[in-house]
């Protein structure tokens, strides 16, 4: 290797509010001492997006990282496939259920370094084990591995909705207030596993713009009584989809909650823990994903109902009105 070339290191996460893949990539980061790392973070549906702009960079090895994440094109496939052709070493860890069921097609027909698939733990535990065993000499020294490896725990807690360590809510808070990337940059940055002044006043903030948004929810609940004693609860809210969820059904059993979030236009689904249906297949019929007790897609339908809703209210009154005319 020519000298004062420094190997390059490319994550593309989850986010782009992600607790879980702004971890992942946070792992990568920690176990790559001596690489320049570029983390970069995308949605599900810009996943193929930004998988097809990625490029070999610098001089020296390249290696792809793609945490928390799956695709649908065959032309990124393709496109990894060309980036592997050229020496790039790629990896892929997903939890996603409707990733795992679907690893076998053309769209994830590529020569990769090393994957790890599994419903076991989040994205970020699973890439935490797999760089632990396969590169402690790679770890980092800005924070113990003990002390790092607690920030995994939070995020795995979080994202499977585990509820074992109660601060992972305050880490998820700040990370939807931050975004993924400046998230990142201060997780990467801490120096034990504890919320740095920003990330605690991200949080703050965050604790606050949540009961805005339970708020709406609770406004605008709806309630179906469903066959075998399952109930629905469907509502609107601003963000925050996990933590509302939960404040609707915790006083609840065999319930499931339909959220439409009109901050991103996605549904979010979550269930209390009796509740038997799986989520990640729900969310699959219509097209997202997920996992068994947390999924969530986007029907473009749902975005067009209020507006049209405002139409007809107006226009029944127009109609119906000669004092407004």
């Amino acid at each position: 290797m020519a000298k004062n070339v420094r190997p390059i290191v490319q994550v593309v996460s989850h986010g782009l509010n992600c607790l879980d893949g702004v971890v992942a990539a946070a792992c990568v980061a920690h176990f790559s001492a001596g690489y320049r790392v570029i983390a970069q973070f995308a949605t599900n549906s810009d996943s193929d997006r930004a998988l097809q702009q990625l490029k070999p960079l610098g001089n020296g090895p390249n290696e792809i990282w793609i945490t928390d994440l799956s695709w649908r094109s065959e032309a990124t496939a393709t496109h990894l496939n060309q980036l592997a052709a050229q020496g790039v070493r790629i990896y892929w860890v997903d939890h996603h259920r409707s990733a795992i069921v679907r690893a076998d097609g053309a769209e994830f027909a590529v020569q990769f370094a090393d994957k790890v698939l599994s419903e076991k733990f989040s994205a970020a535990r699973l890439t935490y084990d797999y760089l632990r065993r396969e590169r402690p000499d790679r770890e980092v020294s800005t924070i113990k591995g003990e002390e790092f490896f607690h920030i995994v725990e939070l995020a795995d807690d979080y994202d499977r909705w585990v509820n074992r360590f109660p601060e992972a809510h305050e880490w998820a808070l700040a990370v939807q207030v931050l975004g993924s990337y400046e998230s990142y940059r201060s997780i990467t940055r801490l120096k034990r596993a504890a919320l740095s002044p920003k990330l605690a006043a991200a949080a703050k903030a965050g604790r606050a713009a949540l009961q805005e948004s339970l708020a709406r929810a609770r406004d605008s609940l709806v309630e179906h009584h469903l066959a075998d004693g399952l109930t629905l609860l469907a509502a609107c809210c601003i963000g925050y989809t996990s933590e509302v969820a939960y404040e609707l059904y915790r006083d609840r059993s065999r319930t499931l909650v339909a959220l439409l979030d009109l901050r991103t236009g996605g549904v979010s689904l979550r269930r209390s823990p009796d509740c038997p249906i799986d989520l990640s297949h729900l969310a699959t019929s219509f097209g997202g994903g997920g996992h068994p007790a947390a999924a969530g897609f986007r029907l473009p339908l749902l975005t067009r109902l209020p507006a049209e809703q405002l139409a007809l209210t107006l226009s029944q009154k127009l109609s119906s009105s000669t004092q407004i005319r």
